[in-house]
């Protein structure tokens, strides 16, 4: 258990530079078993859930570790094994594995994945992908066995829900088959990423609007792979956030412009400015906040599920009522009790949707962490807030996000552990 000490009331100034994409880096690394050599991996976020991802890809005969800045993973000598169940039930992406796995050996049995507890999330579009394969899946709600029952060739599935780890699954896997098809599949950053670094395994892909297609597996080369994964977008959003919460000015360092395109369209709307100094590097600062309307999540490119904690936060200090619809979780709200506590005045509409009366002044007080964003979301009302905040069950924290505390404490930031 970790806790956090945040003296609020700082605006936050300097040069902040974005991690790597965390949502980027996992399927790589579930990928990195297909490969014949030793893979370099470059710009890998240090967080929990990197450190639980090689843990589940050491359980399996990987060699794997940190050469400087250089994540180095090595398969050539995998001997599989069950998936160890403290490490599965530490990371939701752990669902990841079962592609390999499944091309590798033609049978996976595990329990569940866990992750942050933001909603129902079954993995039901997961088990598509495996029978459009070939597959037999059963599960009983705790357990679940994947196991080659037919060859298929070229598979196709249609995704009835876009999801990001079932399209990541679905790729892994008909890139390790041979081929397949993808219908109505997710188009986030880090879905871009994983089909370039199969490409670099030999696979050959192609995107249309509503498909994706594998039109022949893996043939990984005779040596050494390098990849850089792409900055994150969700850390890049939080930041600008914070800095239009706080008053502050920041410049974000190492991002896609356009992996920003829809957090941008947001944050305007609420007085945060952008001013561009490149395709890289951009400069976030605010005077005032008025809160929008409404703040709706969407799928990609539209604003991110993973920011509508941190935009409530937001609208705590703008002017006027906003509505925020998370759509997608059902329990991604479950944390403005804490906000309530601390000053604020939010109604929770029902399980998707919250009212956001601003501007507040919010008070510091102690609260819990429920999951990384809501955790997240909490440390910049701790930033806002007058007096010491301290927050418990920190470390969900640390599984996205990258040395928060030396890096919040690099913009002025007074946070701390005790």
């Amino acid at each position: 258990m970790r806790t956090l000490i945040i003296e609020g009331g700082r605006q936050l100034s300097g040069i902040y530079p974005v991690q790597g994409n965390k949502n980027a880096a996992l399927p790589i690394m579930a990928a990195t078993l297909l490969a014949r050599k030793t893979v370099c991996l470059r710009n890998v976020p240090r967080i929990w859930d990197v450190e639980s991802m090689l843990g589940l890809l050491r359980s399996q005969g990987a060699v794997a570790d940190w050469q400087g800045e250089e994540l180095h993973i090595d398969p050539t000598h995998l001997s599989f094994a069950s998936l160890p169940q403290p490490l599965v039930e530490q990371l939701r992406g752990a669902i990841l594995l079962t592609a390999p796995l499944a091309a590798h050996t033609d049978f996976v049995e595990s329990n569940f994945p866990g992750g942050c507890p933001i909603g129902a999330r079954t993995f039901d579009t997961h088990w598509d992908v495996f029978r459009a394969a070939g597959f037999d899946v059963e599960d009983d709600g705790r357990y679940f066995q994947i196991r080659r029952q037919k060859r298929v060739s070229h598979p196709e599935v249609y995704l009835a829900e876009s999801s990001v780890t079932a399209t990541e699954n679905a790729l892994i896997l008909f890139s390790a088959l041979g081929g397949g098809t993808i219908h109505n599949p997710a188009r986030e950053p880090h879905v871009r990423a994983l089909v370039e670094f199969l490409r670099l395994l030999g696979a050959s892909i192609e995107r249309g609007p509503d498909m994706v297609r594998v039109i022949r597996g893996v043939d990984p080369p005779e040596c050494d792979v390098r990849f850089e994964i792409q900055p994150d977008f969700i850390d890049a959003g939080t930041l600008s956030i914070a800095a239009g919460a706080t008053g502050g000015k920041i410049v974000l360092g190492n991002v896609c412009r356009r992996d920003l395109m829809g957090i941008e369209h947001v944050l305007r709307q609420y007085g945060v400015n952008w001013d561009w100094k490149d395709e890289n590097n951009v400069e976030v600062q605010t005077a005032s906040i008025k809160n929008p309307r409404r703040v709706v999540v969407g799928l990609w490119p539209g604003f991110p599920t993973d920011l509508s904690s941190l935009a409530i936060v937001l609208s705590t200090q703008g002017e006027g009522s906003t509505l925020v619809h998370d759509w997608m979780y059902e329990s991604r709200m479950f944390f403005i009790d804490k906000l309530a506590r601390m000053g604020a005045r939010v109604i929770l509409c029902d399980p998707h949707r919250v009212v956001v009366q601003g501007p507040t002044p919010l008070r510091a007080t102690t609260l819990e962490s429920p999951d990384i964003r809501a955790g997240m979301a909490l440390i910049v009302a701790g930033l806002v807030a007058r007096g010491q905040t301290r927050i418990e069950h920190a470390e969900v924290v640390f599984r996205g996000y990258e040395w928060i505390v030396e890096r919040l404490s690099g913009l002025g930031a007074y946070i701390r552990e005790p």
